[in-house]
C-alpha cells in the first residue's frame, strides 16, 4: 500500500525530499507520513492564530489554457502561511480603516476556522493568508508532468501576458502591506510543518 501511494507523488518531489533527508537527517528524524484524510483531522481542530510552512503543487493560473486545462503546474514552498487570520480584521489592521467589511464568501462553505469546502466539487480546502513580504519560493514548473524552466515556458508562450490586480481590501492596502488569501486543496499539499513537526502527505 505504501509503495502504491509513493508512486503517485511526482518523482522530482521525492528526489528533493531524499536530498533534504540526507542533508538534514536530524531535522527529518521527526518526519511523519500521513494521508490527506489524516491531514484534515490534523488541521480541522486548529482554532488559534498559527503559522505553518508548506509545499504544494497546483495549476499555474498565469499559464495558458489548452482543452480546458492549464498548460503548466507549479510546485511552491511557503515559509509562513497564516491560519485563522480573519480577512476583514487583517485588512482593517493593515490599513487602519476599521470600517472595512469583507464581501460574503461565495462558492465555498466554511467547515472550521481553518478549512472550507468547495460547494461545486466537495473538495476540502485549507484557508490561509500569505503576506506579500513573506517568503514564497518557486521550486519547479511542470508541463505534462515533466519539469520545465520558466525561460523555456516563456519561449513557448505558455504564459498569459502579465496583468495587474487590486490589492487586498478591494485596493485598500498598499503593495508593501498587501497579502494573498489562498484556499488550497488538501490533495495539492505535499508536505507541511505544523507546531514544530514535519509531515509528508500521501494520497488516501
Amino acid at each position: 500500500m505504501m509503495q502504491s501511494r509513493l508512486m503517485e507523488i511526482p518523482i522530482n518531489f521525492l528526489q528533493k525530499l531524499n536530498y533534504h533527508i540526507m542533508k538534514n537527517s536530524s531535522e527529518i528524524s521527526s518526519l511523519e507520513t500521513i494521508t490527506q484524510s489524516e491531514l484534515r483531522l490534523l488541521l480541522e481542530p486548529v482554532t488559534v492564530s498559527t503559522v505553518i510552512s508548506i509545499t504544494y503543487i497546483v495549476d499555474d493560473s498565469k499559464s495558458r489554457m489548452s482543452s480546458g486545462k492549464r498548460l503548466l503546474r507549479k510546485e511552491m514552498f511557503v515559509g509562513n502561511l497564516y491560519l485563522n487570520h480573519d480577512y476583514a480584521k487583517k485588512v482593517q489592521n493593515l490599513s487602519g480603516d476599521k470600517t472595512f467589511e469583507a464581501d460574503e464568501m461565495k462558492g465555498k462553505t466554511r467547515i472550521s476556522s481553518t478549512l472550507v469546502m468547495s460547494d461545486k466539487t466537495g473538495e476540502m480546502l485549507l484557508d490561509g493568508k500569505i503576506l506579500a513580504k513573506e517568503s514564497r519560493k518557486l521550486i519547479n514548473y511542470f508541463y505534462n508532468d515533466e519539469v520545465i524552466s520558466r525561460s523555456e515556458a516563456e519561449r513557448l508562450n505558455y504564459f498569459y501576458p502579465p496583468t495587474t490586480k487590486p490589492t487586498s481590501g478591494r485596493g485598500l492596502l498598499t503593495e508593501e502591506n498587501d497579502f494573498q488569501m489562498i484556499t488550497l486543496g488538501l490533495k495539492n499539499i505535499k508536505s507541511l510543518k505544523l507546531f514544530g513537526k514535519s509531515y509528508l502527505v500521501l494520497p488516501n
